[in-house]
């Protein structure tokens, strides 16, 4: 299981279990690397500079450091999880939090996607529950089109088997 233990309710079989698109840590790796790197030019070009500008550096490393390796724990500590029955969305560090709904109380599952997120296989998931007139967006979804395609046969709501057609009659 990705990071979260699931109680299965009797006769419940988890299906599918993902975390977060690796999309999900591009901005804090972009800008920790860039920032890494303009220390690193600074502390070649100038290396006579003073102790507490050293220090001030540091800090201004860090910060965005930091917030990589906090970003990477929750893409650890997220999953999505369906079952036989639910579809389950869990996150949190420290204060553990779920999002839990039968598949039976969801209406419809759309899939948002820009060109360069359906390219590398991520995406967003629209879903719309029978009681609720509001949408619960789960974002940085892996495959996020499968995903759908996966709920919608459990649902049975999906497009009906083709039948195999032989070429050769």
């Amino acid at each position: 299981m990705a990071g979260h233990r699931l109680e299965l309710d009797p006769g419940e079989r988890l299906l599918v279990d993902v975390h977060p698109h690796w999309t999900f840590l591009t901005g804090p790796l972009l800008i920790a690397g860039v920032v890494v790197a303009i220390g690193v030019a600074l502390d070649v070009e100038l290396p006579h500079t003073s102790v507490p500008l050293h220090w001030l550096e540091g800090l201004v490393v860090a910060v965005p450091c930091l917030w990589l390796v906090v970003r990477a724990v929750r893409w650890r500590t997220t999953s999505l999880m369906m079952t036989t029955h639910r579809l389950v969305e869990v996150w949190g560090i420290v204060h553990h939090q779920e999002w839990d709904v039968p598949l039976n109380r969801i209406a419809s599952v759309a899939v948002v996607q820009s060109l360069p997120r359906r390219l590398i296989g991520s995406g967003r998931l629209q879903l719309t529950l029978w009681d609720d007139n509001r949408s619960h967006w789960i974002d940085d979804v892996r495959k996020p089109a499968v995903l759908r395609r996966v709920i919608k046969r459990r649902l049975g709501t999906g497009p009906p088997p083709q039948p195999a057609v032989d070429p050769w009659p």
